[in-house]
């Protein structure tokens, strides 16, 4: 070993998604949450900016690569196809490798322990590691797959639908979250009792999943700060570590969290001042009944669109998945309540179409322009003139108390800036602080709709980073800063 290696600190880093210092600042004199009430007393945690939409699909990959969306080429869980077809995209670790990579090729062995959005094993050495959400967790590592057993630790609980069916309460999602959370905290202490680590990274998404269900609950609190004290734990221990080898511990949030108090319907918004349209069938059955009343067959649809079809649509390749949207796309849609009717992509009429959103359901909208990069263009010609006027339009949206709905309007051609990784959104709209933007469903009546319990949070632009020990003027301002600090601190920039 070199000299300049045998000096080399140990680096400790821990992710938390959908963390924002407002949540941590709350919490922090609760029972159990010592370590965060040590980092915020030393002003040891800052603000840092996510990407456009601020969502776990991009932002941990520009974490870990220092890239923009634009270049490794994942803006959202979904990209749009020029077929109208949304395909679900993951993060290619093997193409645009990680951080870690560059590590190792160091001389740095690395323990990574369930990265969010790194879903594939590495094909170098020097590496321990558990694979990361949204797949079920797969490990490269003889001692962690005997850790994983013991723990029976197969990778981030998915209890989501069982919440959303009602048949699991939020009481239940937090314990389970909070248990794996200490389990995966178990195996990367043991492996680090048991391994010298120049680096060391385990990363929880527990937060953000059970975040989305609680948030507008007056006891909110309750529910998280079971998850929180768990990774509060694991975070005191590796505090400790730092006291006796001079180590230090970097923490990063992909985005940040809030209460939704009310959705506001987009697409909706767009059909009402003719930018999209429905097909004929479709805007016929929607009319068809009492305000309060939606067609029966839209519900159908709906349960089918939440089925164990859905799922595996998902999981299809892209040409397969073409030819089954053609085929679902007969039975899909559904009424989310008795006031609101769910539509999709295949029930606009892109023939008349000038301007629709999709993919992200997000605080942060993605919108296109149906031009030639689509199957059946509308838009021509005066684009420019187009999105002009668009802007104007959405300019003028107020919520529902009056204030201006949308407090950012973000050029996506200037964001994406000619990516060819896949067809970017012409504008990217920010809702005010309470509100979320939802997509997909249509009423004849409001523009809003109280967030279903699913949404009752959802996300900001604002997560986290800190240091431990305090690291004055680090720079770290933004989730695509956070590879070349580590870099540095760890003397593997040169």
């Amino acid at each position: 070993m070199k000299k300049a290696e045998s000096k080399r600190k140990p680096l400790y880093m821990v992710g938390m998604d959908s963390v924002p210092l407002w949540i941590l600042d709350e919490l922090k004199d609760e029972k159990g949450m010592q370590a965060f009430r040590k980092l915020l007393s030393g002003s040891c945690i800052n603000n840092m900016e996510s990407t456009l939409p601020p969502m776990t699909g991009p932002a941990w990959p520009s974490i870990y690569t220092g890239l923009e969306p634009k270049d490794h080429g994942v803006p959202d869980f979904f990209v749009m196809k020029k077929s109208y077809t949304p395909d679900i995209v993951y993060y290619d670790s093997s193409a645009v490798p990680p951080f870690w990579k560059e590590l190792v090729h160091k001389g740095i062995k690395c323990l990574v322990i369930t990265p969010a959005t790194d879903i594939t094993l590495p094909d170098y050495g020097n590496v321990d590691m558990i694979t990361g959400f949204p797949l079920k967790a797969r490990t490269n590592s003889k001692e962690l797959e005997e850790l994983m057993t013991k723990h029976s630790f197969d990778g981030e609980p998915n209890i989501e639908k069982e919440i959303k069916a009602g048949k699991m309460d939020v009481k239940e999602a937090s314990k389970i979250f909070a248990k794996s959370v200490s389990a995966r905290s178990d195996i990367a202490i043991s492996m680090m009792n048991k391994n010298k680590y120049g680096f060391s990274y385990v990363c929880f998404t527990e937060t953000d999943r059970l975040q989305h269900f609680v948030m507008n609950r007056k006891d909110w609190k309750e529910y998280l700060l079971p998850v929180y004290s768990e990774i509060s734990e694991y975070i005191a221990h590796v505090m400790r570590l730092i006291d006796k080898d001079g180590g230090r511990l970097v923490i990063v949030s992909d985005h940040g969290a809030q209460p939704i108090r009310k959705k506001f319907l987009l697409n909706n918004w767009l059909m009402q001042n003719d930018y999209l349209f429905l097909k004929e069938k479709v805007k016929k059955d929607f009319m068809k009944g009492g305000e309060k009343k939606m067609p029966a067959g839209y519900a159908m649809r709906e349960r089918i669109m939440k089925s164990g079809l859905r799922s595996t649509y998902d999981r299809m390749p892209y040409h397969m998945k073409r030819a089954a949207y053609k085929v679902f796309s007969t039975v899909f849609t559904g009424a989310a309540s008795a006031e609101y009717t769910r539509m999709h992509l295949f029930d606009f009429d892109m023939k008349k179409t000038k301007v629709f959103a999709a993919i992200s359901n997000d605080p942060v909208a993605s919108i296109w322009i149906n031009d030639s990069r689509f199957a059946t263009p509308v838009v021509k010609s005066g684009k420019e003139k187009l999105i002009a006027e668009l802007r104007e339009d959405l300019s003028k949206v107020k919520t529902s108390d009056g204030k201006k709905m949308f407090v950012n309007i973000f050029d996506g051609k200037k964001y994406y800036n000619g990516t060819k990784k896949f067809i970017a959104p012409d504008l990217l709209i920010e809702a005010q602080k309470g509100h979320t933007i939802d997509i997909f469903n249509f009423s004849k009546e409001s523009m809003f709709m109280d967030p279903e319990d699913a949404k009752s949070g959802d996300h900001i632009r604002e997560g986290i980073f800190g240091t431990y020990p305090k690291v004055d003027g680090h720079g770290v301002s933004s989730v695509t800063e956070v590879k070349s600090f580590i870099m540095k601190i760890l003397g593997a920039d040169r």
